[in-house]
């Protein structure tokens, strides 16, 4: 029984390096273009986005990743018809105008039930507002990360 041991022990430690690996590398998704998830996550980020901006507003998305009930989107923002966003009459007007806000749009969200809402966002930063994000909310530091 012994001389069994040491090889019973390489297969299970063999087995459980594998399950973590393929956990690991099913643990965050992008959800594919043309899905309802992508849909559902895009429009529940866009909608608060537009009442903020007080117009309409296209994500081209950079980055949508989902582990669990949390989702990263990074997306640059246009305005309608694919035109610049423009910042004018809007909160960020002045900061816009001084350089100091970009296109980038970054929306930390989370589904409690079938819901998503946005728990966390950052409107045209001009640098990574999103560091800290997974340790202030509790989501996975993967979704940032692919």
């Amino acid at each position: 029984m012994s001389a069994r041991l040491p090889a019973l022990l390489a297969t299970l430690l063999m087995s459980v390096t594998a399950m973590n690996a393929n956990h690991a590398q099913s643990a965050v998704q992008s959800p594919a273009a043309d899905s309802a998830e992508r849909k559902v996550l895009l429009d529940a980020a866009r909608t608060p986005l537009e009442q903020r901006l007080h117009q309409p507003v296209l994500l081209v998305v950079d980055q949508l990743n989902t582990s669990g009930d949390w989702a990263f989107l990074q997306a640059h923002m246009q305005g309608a018809g694919g035109k610049p966003l423009d910042y004018t009459g809007t909160e960020y007007a002045e900061a816009a105008q001084a350089g100091m806000k970009s296109h980038i749009y970054a929306a930390l969200l989370q589904r409690s039930g079938q819901q998503w809402t946005v728990k966390a966002e950052a409107i045209g930063p001009t640098d990574v507002a999103w560091g800290n994000w997974a340790t202030q909310y509790g989501a996975p530091a993967a979704i940032f990360d692919h």
